[in-house]
């Protein structure tokens, strides 16, 4: 492919694949800088690797399994070196103004939860993919992508009858 075509194509994928990739970025690292950054960086290795796909479907798993690669990194730096204040990320979501409030309550929600956990429930229930695609995009066997559902439900509704007690009182 000459650069023109390329470029061509990297623009569509980024239409096309940019706000889902975005939307899990955020969940892994709950901060919209390091989401847009992870992005970027995928884009920009999905241009540099000019890799070539037998499907759609198969170019967009593999977009995803390399942004899921650069949150789980990112994230295992910051383990290792600065933490950073709750306070910091809640003032992320508020200051973005141009994202849906009330998605970005269910991000804050859904956001209390591991990443083992987020990962497998926005791929099955945002992006409706099946249990066996989930284990293929992420590695992992089906009964883990079925256990891992469980519990993230079981954890999400125990945050939300913490939070159905709170409105009570």
């Amino acid at each position: 492919m000459d650069i023109q075509n390329l470029e061509k194509d990297l623009e569509i994928t980024m239409d096309k694949y940019g706000s889902l990739l975005f939307k899990m970025s955020m969940l892994m690292v709950k901060n919209k800088s390091d989401a847009e950054d992870i992005v970027q960086d995928t884009m920009i290795q999905y241009y540099t690797d000019k890799p070539v796909f037998a499907s759609e479907n198969h170019k967009k798993n593999w977009l995803i399994k390399v942004s899921q690669n650069k949150c789980k990194n990112l994230l295992k730096f910051k383990k290792r070196h600065v933490h950073v204040q709750y306070e910091t990320v809640e003032y992320c979501f508020s200051s973005g103004k141009e994202y849906d409030e009330i998605y970005m309550d269910d991000l804050i929600n859904l956001s209390g939860l591991n990443y083992k956990y987020k990962s497998v429930i926005m791929l099955y229930y945002m992006e409706e993919y099946s249990i066996e695609e989930v284990a293929n995009i992420l590695g992992i066997s089906t009964s883990s992508v079925k256990m891992r559902l469980k519990r993230g439900r079981e954890k999400m509704k125990v945050a939300y009858e913490k939070i159905q007690k709170k409105e009570v009182l």
